[in-house]
């Protein structure tokens, strides 16, 4: 088992071949290219180095596993990924309230605060592999906390714009992450105009808070780690890979480097449980609960699906009322532009959704096509309510914009009625996020 003594952590990464996927170890010194990077380490070589835990940025029990990295380009992360394998937990409280077997994929413990790091990570990876030399962002949010977290990870240069309406404390959050903050604009659309025109100056990369493909194979990850997770547990079958090779997954990993760049090999028992709790894997996943905004997680969760064949599987997008433009979009059969945001589910507040995405929905929409992508619109009280719920369910504080999915399972919504299987609700997360915030929302609710 790897246990932190002294305050440091050691990096564990799996094997694979040709490429090492999962994280390798990291030279920490600023001004010195990371590995992830692609780049040679201008570091004398070590032995299994330690890296102070606060650097740390998976261990081997978080560490993404071979098959759970999807389509990613393996040349872009052989040296690693900035996103963590997130715990998939069977949801009691949720489970007994349906009648049916719920699972959270709690991303709110990816190391941003979201799941934006899974495809905004990768975004950046590629850009600096491609040969970006900085990085420019236009959220203020979960996206831009993303993108300081990935270029302060990488070593490259990064530039947040944020309109004025961007809280203090995430300003300080992000220039902690080392990037420069430009507070531009009372609202997104300006702001996002000042970031092109800096990232022209800069001749870098705009990381686009969801209108990205290559965020979307990003986001796509989560699924492969569902349906990773589900596998182990013996919910699903075991399609397409031997015991043996799952025996060598859960018994090795990689922990440091040999002199000449050699994987160095330990024996670490995986700690996951793998009781066989149904030999048939019989069950399968009956519905994937998400939210949407601008549409990039739930266009790789689509994305995700279909890679694993599972693309007949229904996904539910929840957004709130006054944040639903993926909903009036999908009703009208064209994309619409809201007049304004009136949810507090800022993070969910795209005025029109990405068209690709839209593209992306419309086939999967209504019941000529089996109800595929089922979008439902609940109140800002409900998804407030939810967070509320779940904090006291599971212990964790999510934004009203992940409230919103939470919201479908605990309201017992009809988009569920005719689930047959297992349940899984993406936990989003989302950093924008305190007590204080949250009790202020239950106040002004009027919720006890």
């Amino acid at each position: 088992r790897n246990v932190v003594r002294g305050g440091v952590m050691p990096i564990a990464t799996p094997v694979a071949s040709p490429s090492r996927l999962g994280c390798a170890v990291r030279y920490t010194h600023r001004g010195h290219p990371s590995s992830l990077c692609g780049q040679k380490l201008s570091r004398p070589k070590h032995r299994a180095r330690h890296v102070p835990a606060r650097h740390a940025l998976m261990a081997s029990s978080s560490a993404p596993e071979l098959g759970t990295l999807g389509t990613l380009d393996p040349a872009v992360v052989a040296h690693g990924v900035l996103h963590v394998h997130t715990p998939l937990l069977r949801s009691q409280p949720m489970s007994d309230l349906l009648g049916k077997e719920v699972y959270i994929k709690l991303d709110a413990l990816q190391p941003s605060g979201s799941f934006k790091l899974r495809g905004i990570g990768y975004a950046c990876q590629k850009a600096v592999r491609d040969g970006s030399t900085s990085l420019t962002s236009s959220s203020g949010g979960n996206a831009g906390l993303a993108t300081a977290f990935a270029g302060n990870f990488l070593n490259v240069p990064t530039t947040v714009v944020v309109p004025t309406t961007t809280p203090e404390f995430i300003r300080k959050r992000l220039s902690s992450l080392n990037a420069k903050v430009v507070v531009f604009g009372d609202q997104w659309s300006v702001a996002n105009e000042r970031a092109i025109a800096l990232n022209q100056e800069n001749n870098g990369k705009l990381i686009h808070p969801f209108d990205d493909p290559d965020a979307w194979t990003g986001h796509a990850t989560v699924v492969h780690e569902v349906v990773c997770d589900l596998r182990k547990l013996g919910v699903l079958g075991r399609e397409g890979s031997s015991g043996e090779e799952e025996e060598e997954r859960a018994t090795s990993t990689e922990v440091g480097m040999e002199d000449e760049g050699t994987p160095l090999r330990q024996e670490i028992p995986n700690t996951t449980l793998s009781r066989d709790l149904n030999p048939a894997g019989s069950k399968k996943i009956g519905a994937f609960v998400t939210c949407v905004g601008g549409g990039g997680l739930l266009a790789g969760i689509l994305q995700g699906l279909g890679e694993v064949g599972l693309e007949d599987t229904p996904v539910i997008a929840a957004e709130t009322d006054g944040c639903d433009s993926m909903a009036r979009s999908l009703q009208r059969g064209k994309c619409v532009t809201l007049p304004g945001i009136t949810s507090v589910a800022k993070s969910l507040g795209a005025a029109s959704p990405s068209p690709r995405v839209f593209q992306m929905c419309m086939p999967k929409y209504g019941a000529a096509n089996k109800n595929l992508v089922r979008p439902v619109v609940v109140s800002d009280k409900d998804a407030i309510e939810a967070c509320l719920r779940f904090a006291d369910d599971h212990r964790i504080l999510v934004e009203p914009a992940c409230g919103a999915a939470l919201s479908v399972v605990y309201s017992g919504h009809e988009s569920l009625k005719d689930v047959d299987g297992v349940i899984v609700v993406q936990v989003c997360g989302g950093a924008i996020i305190d007590r204080k915030t949250l009790h202020a929302y239950a106040v002004h609710f009027g919720i006890e």
